[in-house]
């Protein structure tokens, strides 16, 4: 008669943890019921009481600290425990919700005591507060850029037609003749003569695209948005110089003087403030990622501040590519991929890449060769997905390994490319019993 084995269970892994369930006005905390009869207990969120819950926390021996991501309520709790000393993980909640109706705190710590949740990636906390204030400066710009629409809109309502004569409405000759005309100025002629130089349109064909209504509460309006535009230029250069600061404050790997080796284009920002951002980032960063093609300044920026410069987090460069979003769904079943709805993901570091990648297409570049050959064979889309995947994985080897970009060029691409079609060709023609030989080009015509 044969025995039936015993069933393994679950093991415990983290013996000494508490899981957390965050809200807006109170926290539940669950530890291990073996430690204390009062297992599960409520806090507030003032700081005094999160300071109590730190304490209780601190007195039963917890080590480890499972809470859930809920909106931005977690983050002074996080700061606070990560301040104590505990290893605290933040946690999907996707991960906890496996189960219908299992939410609790006991829920989250029975599952991290098994060693069933994993932390989200969270960088250091000096860059924590670069990333605060990057962050804050793109919701500026973005903010601006509404201000140029509602700009926009109002001359539409009133039939000015600048848009038709300058490429950038806050270009030098937009930028002159909208403020003239919040300063009362009405003739056309005389709005006219603002024009630049460099203007491909002439100075009649400018007038005829200011004859308008001049309508008061249009006029009102664009006086605002100017003025909010204003504001924000303010607020923008505000950031701009903390940014340096920040970048200052961080650990540098390395103070050696670097030249860009290729034309920085920022225009957000002076020449002068370019350079000094890029030898800040140089420095931070350990190597120049401005080297790749089609990175520029503010993706190097936007990664410095969601990643930093160490990755040891992301065992693998898979690892760091699945975390930025860039790899294809991997919902197979039986061997056969499901096409189901891939869960959105908002990583900014991620989404930069892909905006640099959209560049592509015009670099004369290895990757700008490999970007229009994805693109002749697959959806913009995907062939975007597909080159930030290539520049994550450059990426994360120069900051692993130290080493600087190295640009192979257009030839070694097509060389490359030549290679594979004369190998599917061989393989092709060994399937029908074919064997390829290469032409031998004759020096002298042949004789009949």
């Amino acid at each position: 008669m044969v025995r039936k084995s015993k069933k393994q269970r679950l093991q415990i892994i983290h013996s000494n943890c508490a899981g957390i369930d965050i809200g807006s006005q109170e926290h539940w905390v669950a530890v291990d019921p073996d430690k204390t009869q009062d297992s599960v207990r409520c806090f507030c969120s003032f700081t005094d009481s999160l300071n109590d819950m730190a304490n209780w926390l601190d007195s039963l021996g917890v080590e480890i600290v499972a809470m859930e991501a809920t909106g931005v309520y977690w983050i002074p709790l996080f700061e606070l425990l990560d301040r104590r000393g505990f290893q605290v993980q933040l946690v999907n909640s996707r991960s906890t919700r496996q189960v219908t109706g299992r939410k609790s705190c006991q829920w989250i710590r029975q599952l991290m005591s098994y060693g069933l949740l994993k932390g989200a990636f969270r960088p250091a906390d000096a860059i924590c507060c670069l990333r605060a204030v990057v962050r804050q400066h793109s919701f500026k710009v973005q903010e601006q850029a509404r201000c140029i629409q509602h700009m926009q809109k109002a001359l539409t309502q009133m039939n000015i037609q600048l848009d038709n004569v300058v490429s950038d409405l806050m270009g030098k000759t937009g930028t002159a003749i909208l403020r003239s005309i919040v300063a009362g100025e009405r003739d056309p002629h005389k709005l006219a003569t603002l024009r630049d130089g460099r203007l491909h349109a002439d100075e009649a064909t400018v007038a005829r695209s200011l004859y308008g209504n001049w309508r008061e509460e249009h006029i009102f309006a664009l006086t605002q948005a100017l003025e909010h535009y204003d504001f924000l230029s303010q607020q923008i250069q505000r950031c701009n110089q903390l940014v340096e600061k920040q970048l200052e404050g961080l650990p540098q790997l390395s103070d050696v003087p670097v030249k860009p080796s290729k034309v920085l284009r920022s225009p957000l920002r002076t020449a002068t403030q370019q350079k000094v951002l890029h030898q800040a980032l140089y420095g931070v960063m350990g190597v120049d990622l401005t080297a790749i093609p089609t990175i520029g300044l503010e993706t190097v920026l936007v990664l410095s501040s969601e990643v930093g410069a160490d990755l040891s987090r992301f065992p693998s460069e898979s690892n760091f590519c699945s975390w930025l979003n860039l790899v294809p769904p991997t919902c197979i079943s039986g061997g056969k991929q499901l096409h189901g709805k891939v869960p959105r993901v908002a990583n900014r570091a991620g989404q930069a890449l892909r905006q640099a990648a959209s560049n592509a297409r015009n670099s004369n570049s290895f990757i700008g060769a490999s970007h229009r050959a994805r693109l002749s064979r697959m959806d913009k889309a995907s062939a975007v997905k597909a080159t930030a995947h290539q520049l994550a994985r450059l990426i994360y080897s120069m900051l692993t390994k130290g080493q600087p970009y190295v640009e192979k060029g257009i030839e070694a691409f097509e060389a490359r490319t030549q290679d594979r079609q004369l190998k599917a060709l061989q393989r092709k023609a060994q399937k029908f019993g074919f064997e390829l030989t290469e032409m031998v080009e004759l020096n002298e015509p042949v004789k009949c």
